[in-house]
């Protein structure tokens, strides 16, 4: 057959097109194939009348079935923290005094430590709180590790040039918590599960969007455990943007927890009690819970791998303002005992850990009272002409020359 034979049945074919059968499948999975957007049905009477203001509750004001965020600065203990807080919400005990209201499994997945370590540390907090072989086994049943680490797992990806959550990874552990039902699911760090910080506040949106549809599928708590920014780190930080990166994942999750350590002049202050060898202060912070109150931050004591929480003592308006004035007196007697001479201005100047107001308000009161004079500067320690002419006196220093009597 020649060229022009060919092109001349090409041209006389009639156009192809989809009959019968296949045609008939492709229209109707045209038909099934779910629209990018519809618009909603009315609100039902039923709907209006059960609708719940807040999801369930896990820990009392502390954890919900929603997004969260845990940060903390890292080597604060944060990991061996949620694993005493995944024993509590197994076994059904109160955790800091927090009633557990959905006790149930718990998932904890890392890509940061293994699970023979994880094991370790939970059976030695096992054995700080004295468990029974009876409560081991609930542990062990159902406190779940899964160690991603090294795997690549993540719960995001950038298709199209915009971050999304990982479909397959996604649907992977929606179907694998199917069964078990956990009431928590605990991803750490969130860093190891998002495409990175490049693009901070997108990368963040797309870890919470991908927590959202696991907590729309699973119907628990996903709380991501995220580090504290350095900055943030070094000046303890306890708001709701103390984590690095970007503001999208505190804005985006419905509870923010921050965990520091507290130095011990901190503890002491707070506690009236010193921290004795071998214990370190904590203090957990609660600056964002979208279903309470605003609620006050929890002091814990953590000895070994033993949890206590330790009530914060109540300041009075009067206890702080007799605080600066020992504060005050003690550095003007360590002072004067050392041959320096201070009045008002050059004691505000110097750093007391006190606003200069307060400063200013607790030697007045001081003075008002007796316990600090006003003296004569000095002839030999005067340098110079003009200057001070006073001096602020505690009582109960002995004043100058008259140890020479």
């Amino acid at each position: 057959m020649s060229v022009d034979q060919i092109r001349q049945l090409v041209d006389s074919a009639p156009p192809f097109t989809i009959e019968g059968e296949q045609g008939s499948a492709m229209a109707r999975a045209d038909e099934l194939a779910p629209p990018l957007w519809k618009l909603p049905s009315p609100i039902t009477v039923q709907e209006f009348q059960n609708a719940r203001i807040t999801p369930d509750c896990i820990i009392e004001k502390l954890l919900y079935a929603d997004v969260g965020l845990l940060i903390a600065p890292g080597g604060t203990g944060k990991t061996t923290l949620i694993l005493h807080m995944a024993i509590h919400i197994v076994l059904g005990i109160p955790l800091f005094g927090l009633r557990i209201f959905k006790p149930g499994p718990v998932l904890i997945i890392t890509a940061e430590d293994s699970r023979e370590m994880l094991v370790a540390r939970l059976r030695a907090l096992a054995d700080a709180m004295g468990l029974n072989e009876a409560e081991r086994t609930k542990v062990m049943q159902g406190v779940l590790l899964s160690d991603v680490s090294g795997q690549g797992f993540r719960v995001t990806e950038i298709r199209d040039e915009v971050v999304r959550p990982a479909a397959e990874e996604v649907d992977a552990l929606i179907q694998g918590c199917q069964t078990l039902r956990p009431v928590l699911v605990v991803i750490d760090p969130a860093v190891s599960f998002g495409v990175g910080e490049s693009r901070v506040n997108d990368a963040e949106q797309g870890l919470i969007e991908a927590a959202r549809r696991l907590k729309r599928m699973i119907g628990c708590c996903i709380l991501y455990v995220h580090h504290s920014g350095k900055q943030n780190a070094r000046d303890r930080a306890k708001d709701q943007y103390a984590g690095r990166g970007g503001s999208a994942f505190a804005d985006g999750s419905r509870m923010v927890l921050v965990l520091q350590n507290v130095s011990p002049d901190e503890w002491h202050a707070a506690t009236d009690r010193d921290l004795e060898e071998g214990e370190t202060g904590l203090i957990l912070a609660r600056p964002k819970i979208s279903y309470c109150a605003p609620q006050d931050e929890i002091l814990i004591c953590r000895s070994g791998y033993r949890f206590e929480r330790i009530e914060r003592i109540k300041v009075t308006k009067q206890m702080e303002q007799e605080s600066a004035e020992d504060r005050v007196l003690q550095f003007l007697t360590e002072q004067l005992g050392a041959g320096k001479y201070y009045n008002k201005s050059t004691l505000e100047a110097h750093d007391l850990r006190l606003p200069r107001a307060e400063i200013r308000e607790a030697v007045d009161r001081l003075l008002a009272s007796g316990r600090l004079t006003q003296e004569d500067w000095p002839a030999e320690k005067k340098s110079g002409r003009g200057g001070a002419r006073t001096y602020l006196h505690p009582m109960a220093s002995v004043k100058y020359g008259e140890h020479r009597s």
